[in-house]
């Protein structure tokens, strides 16, 4: 930890000397406090699991300040709710706090057979049924000059069980005698340079992000001890005067201080399946024992998929110790504007419409020098309302080799 501390503030020393002369000046202010808010119900539909509703709302800038509010509650045959808070202003304009927390009774979630890349098939996969997936998270924001600068410090914690396994299709294959549970900590430490012309929509400039996440392993001798260091890198260049060409390199590295338990019998006995001879059950069961051992081995890194890189994939589809992703998008601005609108459930003011056309690309491996030995692409387009109350409401199709998934969310990708 002394060694980061010092580089970032030997990197920072630099940074802003070599660049001091070229800093764009922010274009409007930092801190909007814009009220608005969205409810909207969303159905889903997931083998094994059921059918239900999601119904979803955000408030943005509550009370006439930075604060935002966002909820998600589950109904159907899957049951829970997640709530989150941003930017509580501590002190305005500088120190903020961030809250976040789950209760999910039930949902499916993607178990691949592999790990890494190489040999991994997105039709190789089976839902574990979680009867219990509990989260809270709180993050502290340190916010300077203008939010040029922002060092955070943040701290999670998870309880989680899982009653069953189905197959890709939804038929049981096992259940476990009693839930398996598992457990999750993650204490992260942060700082991002912004030197761009606006951070919540930039148009011009770059910004660079590391975060350093320790995953302890505290008593418990099994598990392995290991943190992981991560990088983001984003360039933005001002395209045909109102349009944004943004570029994106993001690494992530797992750092094993003291390994796990790799022995396959130990973990094949924690999960304590009583296959009986059953061949779907011994595969699974070992697939499972496989992805225990390569963690406690390598650690594991920030994956692939899911709504901010290779959006074609599922949430968390390419898992390992080591990722690269690389992402160009160009951002098309249709229209600069400032329409306020206000409908039964929608309420904010559009401030542009923006179609984005992007190409990614990324890789994930257990070992450092097979990185980019074995890599996925998607490519797509996507459609976004700007907003004043510092929203980005944004629908994006990602297609790749294993088909095509739609993101809808409130933020860029690649923050």
């Amino acid at each position: 930890m002394k060694h980061l501390t010092a580089t970032l503030s030997l990197l920072v020393l630099i940074i802003n000397n070599t660049f001091a002369e070229t800093i764009p000046d922010r274009r409007r202010d930092q801190f909007p406090k814009e009220d608005a808010y969205l409810v909207v119900p969303l159905p889903y539909s997931y083998p094994g699991i059921g059918e239900g509703f999601f119904l979803m709302g955000n408030m943005s800038n509550v009370v006439n300040t930075t604060t935002d509010v966002f909820y998600v509650e589950v109904t159907g045959d899957a049951t829970g709710r997640v709530a989150q808070m941003d930017e509580l202003p501590i002190i305005e304009n500088e120190l903020f706090l961030s809250f976040q927390y789950q209760d999910i009774n039930r949902a499916a979630v993607n178990q691949y057979d592999i790990r890494g890349m190489n040999g991994s098939n997105g039709d190789n996969y089976n839902l574990l049924d979680v009867s219990k997936a509990d989260r809270t998270a709180l993050r502290l924001d340190y916010s300077l000059q203008n939010r040029r600068y922002n060092f955070y410090i943040s701290r999670s914690l998870g309880e989680y069980e899982v009653d069953r396994i189905l197959d890709s299709k939804g038929n049981e294959i096992t259940v476990f005698p009693t839930p398996f549970p598992s457990t999750s900590e993650d204490n992260s430490l942060g700082f991002t340079l912004d030197y761009t012309d606006d951070y919540l929509d930039p148009h011009t400039g770059f910004r660079f992000g590391v975060e350093y996440n320790d995953k302890p392993a505290d008593s418990d001798i099994n598990a392995p001890d290991y943190y992981v260091l991560n990088f983001n890198f984003l360039y933005y260049k001002s395209m045909h005067q109102t349009d944004t060409l943004v570029l994106n390199y993001f690494q992530s590295d797992a750092h094993v201080r003291r390994q796990g338990n790799t022995d396959p019998n130990y973990h094949r006995n924690e999960l304590g399946l009583d296959c009986q001879g059953d061949a779907t059950c011994l595969q699974t069961e070992q697939a499972l024992v496989d992805s225990f051992v390569n963690e406690a081995t390598y650690g594991s890194a920030t994956p692939l998929g899911g709504l901010e890189r290779l959006r074609s994939y599922p949430l968390e589809r390419f898992k390992g110790a080591h990722m690269a992703f690389i992402g160009a998008e160009y951002r098309w601005n249709l229209t600069e504007e400032a329409t306020p609108f206000n409908y039964l459930f929608w309420k904010d003011v559009r401030t542009g419409k923006q179609i984005a056309f992007f190409a990614e690309t990324g890789s994930v491996s257990e070992r450092s020098s097979e990185l980019w030995d074995e890599r996925r692409y998607s490519y797509g387009v996507g459609f976004r309302l700007l907003a004043a109350s510092g929203s980005v409401y944004r629908a994006d199709i990602a297609a790749g080799d294993e088909g095509t998934e739609v993101a809808i969310f409130f933020f860029y990708p690649w923050r």
